[in-house]
Formats: structure tokens, C-alpha cells, sequence
């Protein structure tokens, strides 16, 4: 039998990606913490990365892992030898593969508007780190 990521895994990993779909800009700005938290809660972002994460889940998943048997036998594991030989991604997924990209349909959009409110928030520490920055380097000596 093979042995199956768990799913909550697999879609919560999925989901962080969607972050590295928004365009974000550098925190070089005062206001880039602003822009970010834009950016992640703008709907048009949102059906983009979803759609894109989507795609990729669906070709993801359908991915043979008959290579990667290969290179296990390769190197002397015997840890893919009860896959089957035309085993795909999704079956080493389970059976909730099937509803993954759904999920991420349905999760992306919220994890982009929790990092949306994450990003606001770091926006309005910024000034408290910079004031913890200045003293740190007025309290070290100078040479």
C-alpha cells in the first residue's frame, strides 16, 4: 500500500504558495506594507492566483512518479517498490486528491485575505521596529 500525504499537508502547502502569486512589491517604501496588503486583498489577484494555483494542482497531481521510482531503485531504496508502475501523484495523494483543486479554489482567496490583514499589521509596526532598530545601533559602539 502506498504510503499517503496527508491531505490538510498537501492543501495548506498549496495555499502559502498562492502568496508567491500576488504581486508583491519590496518593503523598500513606507507604504509598501500598505501596497502588499492591497495587492493580497485585490479580487482580481485573488481568481488569478486561484486559477493558477488551481491549473498547477491539477498538473501537479498528475505527474508519474515512475522516474522517481527509478532514482529510489538507483540509489539501492526499496521505498517505491509496492507503487505501481504507472502510478501518478494523485495516488499517492489518496482519495481526496480529487477535491484538491476545489479546496484550493475555496482556501486560496481566504489565505490571501488573512495575509492581506498580516501585512497591514506589519505596516503599522514598521515605525515601533525602526525606533527598536535606532536603538539598538545608537546602543552598540561605534568604530
Amino acid at each position: 500500500m502506498p504510503r499517503l500525504m496527508p491531505r490538510r499537508s498537501l492543501l495548506s502547502t498549496v495555499s502559502l504558495v498562492a502568496l508567491a502569486f500576488a504581486p508583491l512589491p519590496a518593503f523598500a517604501r513606507d507604504d509598501a506594507a500598505g501596497d502588499v496588503a492591497k495587492q493580497l486583498s485585490d479580487p482580481g489577484n485573488q481568481v488569478a492566483a486561484t486559477v493558477a494555483l488551481t491549473a498547477l494542482s491539477e498538473a501537479l497531481l498528475d505527474i508519474r512518479i515512475e522516474p522517481l521510482r527509478r532514482a529510489l531503485g538507483a540509489i539501492g531504496s526499496d521505498r517505491a517498490d509496492d507503487l505501481p508502475l504507472d502510478a501518478r501523484l494523485r495516488d499517492l495523494a489518496g482519495p481526496g486528491a480529487r477535491d484538491l483543486p476545489g479546496d484550493i479554489g475555496r482556501t486560496v482567496p481566504k489565505t490571501m485575505g488573512a495575509a492581506a490583514g498580516m501585512a497591514g499589521a506589519v505596516g503599522e509596526m514598521l515605525p515601533e521596529l525602526q525606533a527598536a532598530i535606532d536603538r539598538m545601533k545608537n546602543a552598540l559602539p561605534q568604530n
